[in-house]
């Protein structure tokens, strides 16, 4: 079992082992959870203010349709591609004349 040396203002190298297994890199950002004397240790990812809804929105959107039926799925978010697209066909044109 890897193990590390807590050193001077709380520093920690993680082992060899660890960054390879939870594919650390350099500058990377993790995530701790304190579970009673352990600690939970996952990488996290950061992403830009502006995209944080709509990762919010596909979240909300699995939650609600993670008992529906596959394909039922597919034909929704071909009609969501669809919409979207006839939106921004009107709003270019709108733009142009």
């Amino acid at each position: 079992m890897p193990w590390a040396r807590v050193l001077r203002s709380g520093q920690v190298t993680f082992p060899k082992e660890v960054r390879e297994s939870l594919n650390l890199k350099e500058g990377d950002i993790v995530d701790f959870e304190i579970k009673g004397s352990a600690v939970v240790i996952r990488p996290k990812v950061m992403i830009d203010k502006g995209k944080a809804e709509v990762w919010k929105m596909f979240d909300e959107m699995h939650e609600k349709m993670k008992d529906e039926d596959p394909q039922k799925i597919d034909k929704l978010i071909g009609e969501a591609i669809a919409e979207t697209r006839k939106q921004r066909t009107a709003k270019k044109a709108r733009r142009r004349g």
